[in-house]
């Protein structure tokens, strides 16, 4: 599936809005945030370059002069390493008891 058509699928698929901090790309799409604190957000996103897809979860943080820019902090992995990752999260969650079972 190209990335395009992807991108729509998602949008139809998720409840996304626009984030007002980051410009929307050809090449990207961020699919929400979750406030860490004050000035830190973890950004989810999805993006291509040279035909190969990524998710990523990135920490972003505000400046004192009110811009936010993403850091080092975060992960960046192709699509086909999604599955992996899911798993780990998945069996963590049931670790610790967020999985709706008791």
């Amino acid at each position: 599936m190209e990335f395009t058509e992807l991108k729509e699928k998602i949008r139809q698929a998720m409840d996304i809005h626009a984030i007002d901090f980051i410009k929307e790309s050809d090449d990207s799409l961020t699919l929400g945030t979750l406030e860490l604190n004050q000035n830190q957000r973890l950004v989810f996103s999805i993006s291509t370059f040279r035909g190969k897809k990524y998710f990523d979860v990135r920490t972003w943080v505000q400046a004192d002069s009110g811009d936010w820019t993403p850091t080092k902090k975060g992960v960046h992995l192709p699509f086909d390493r999604f599955e992996e990752f899911q798993r780990y999260v998945a069996q963590l969650g049931q670790c610790i008891g967020l999985d709706g079972a008791e």
